[in-house]
């Protein structure tokens, strides 16, 4: 398997990283996938690249490519991206990821494949044939009855302001984020889908033009996308196109696709939106609104946040806790979609839809809670604490062993013996009973116990009683006065 980094030439970005490929280093070039007016689409099965192990394509161009400068800064501006900013752009567009020169030429790029939710299979008509079709978002503005009968999806109201949303949401990034115009939006360049967000993909991204940099050739528009200013693609012509599509997306049927005039709409946008989308159609370049403010138009049409979330009072029940027990944790947050609680070793997810709560949530150890809201547009985080975390009282050995202390024996003979008297025999009840008549109990007979003698006493009661003169207490040797 080939790879770009080592056999790359030496053309770099401003960034110091190869963003040439030899075309001898691409190894076999697989089937075709596609082809249209100016490049056709090929697999790349044994090239991968080291920031991005996943099958790539080729376009390969019909006649090279005029602006190589600008091709090389275009793919640059994926490289110098962050890891999240990387992720998001590979969501929605199929970027330049390497430029392919044979010589001093450049034959193609290297991209990611589409992923396969971008595609329909269709059934040929008259046949039993099937074919695989990008779904392309010219199939938004047609009638929805030929939509069905071609085998495309038709998205409900909700999903068609959730496809403009996404659209402006892009464009946005490539706007404020990539400093990039995008120049050909049409009915082509983009695909949908409706099973996840983003449900919008850019295609033909090597034609964008990254900001402070001139065309070299005229930047042709794909019919029925013309802007009334004429001239070269612009950020204006963009935010045109983008009113375009939100109209025709908004209106399928007849002449949806060549559709122009705002009022089409009707209610489906509310008066604010109406009012944008004739700014966003009129002749006048700097009143288009941007792709910012329709994405937060759309937001809140669609009854999502239109700001990054904020937390507001957050406070915990408790500050000691023994070890594994929980701590309940009392949040409050505007325009929060998620909130997430972080402690050592534990996370609880809940939504943030309410605005506030008590979620508990376990810690092992003493420390903190880090709580977090979260939605589309960003997070608010802050922790809670301290809490003290004991572990619970055990039994335990003492910590200074018990002396064994050695007991004297004593002999046999020394130790006195002493007669016990026998208990009284107790008469045994184990008879053989006779169930034919009343049980009846065994007759008892009192044993013989010792007689007592009569008790002697050294006192006289009587005189005691009869307050007699007092009595001579002494006792002889015999016991008796």
């Amino acid at each position: 398997m080939s790879s770009a980094e080592g056999n790359a030439n030496v053309d770099e970005s401003s960034s110091g990283a190869v963003m040439t490929v030899a075309r001898k280093d691409l190894g076999d070039i697989g089937r075709q996938l596609g082809r249209g007016g100016e490049a056709s689409v090929y697999e790349l099965p044994d090239f991968r690249l080291p920031d991005l192990p996943e099958p790539l394509v080729l376009k390969r161009y019909h006649v090279p490519y005029e602006q190589k400068n600008n091709l090389i800064k275009i793919a640059a501006v994926r490289r110098g991206l962050d890891e999240p900013e990387r992720q998001r752009l590979d969501g929605i567009a199929a970027w330049p990821l390497r430029v392919v020169l044979e010589g001093d030429d450049v034959f193609g790029i290297v991209m990611r494949r589409v992923p396969g939710v971008f595609f329909d299979t269709l059934t040929l008509p008259g046949t039993q044939g099937t074919k695989r079709s990008l779904r392309e978002v010219q199939n938004l503005f047609i009638d929805e009855a030929l939509a069905r009968r071609l085998g495309r999806p038709v998205p409900t109201d909700e999903e068609r302001l959730r496809l403009c949303r996404d659209l402006a949401a892009g464009l946005a990034f490539m706007h404020d984020e990539l400093g990039v115009v995008f120049g050909d939006l049409n009915a082509k360049n983009e695909l949908f889908r409706l099973d996840a967000v983003p449900m919008v993909m850019f295609l033909d991204c090597d034609g964008v033009r990254p900001r402070g940099v001139a065309p070299l050739v005229k930047q042709l528009n794909a019919p029925d996308w013309e802007p009334p200013e004429g001239g070269p693609l612009t950020r204006a012509t963009d935010l045109y196109k983008l009113g375009l599509f939100i109209l025709r997306c908004l209106t399928p049927g007849r002449f949806g696709s060549i559709r122009v005039d705002p009022a089409a709409v009707g209610g489906r946008l509310d008066p604010t939106g109406l009012a944008m989308l004739r700014r966003a159609l009129g002749a006048t370049p700097n009143d288009r609104p941007s792709a910012r403010e329709w994405l937060s138009c759309l937001r809140r049409l669609l009854g999502e946040a239109v700001a990054p979330p904020r937390l507001g009072d957050v406070a915990l029940d408790r500050r000691f806790l023994l070890s594994g027990g929980s701590v309940g944790v009392s949040w409050e947050a505007l325009d929060a979609s998620e909130i997430v609680l972080k402690t050592k070793g534990h996370e609880v997810r809940i939504d943030g839809g309410p605005g506030r709560g008590v979620t508990p949530i376990v810690l092992d150890e003493s420390g903190f809670v880090e709580v977090t809201a979260t939605n589309a547009l960003g997070a608010d985080s802050c922790t809670a604490g301290p809490v003290t975390v004991v572990e619970p009282p055990a039994h335990q050995q003492l910590p200074v062993a018990v002396p064994d202390v050695p007991w004297p024996a004593v002999p046999a003979q020394e130790i006195p013996q002493v007669d016990l008297v026998p208990l009284p025999g107790l008469p045994s009840f184990q008879q053989e009973l006779d169930l034919s008549e009343p049980a009846r109990p065994p007759a008892f007979t009192w044993p013989d116990l010792p007689r007592l003698s009569a008790a002697q006493f050294p006192l006289d009661l009587t005189a005691m009683f009869a307050d007699g003169p007092e009595l001579d207490l002494d006792l002889r040797s015999d016991g008796r006065p």
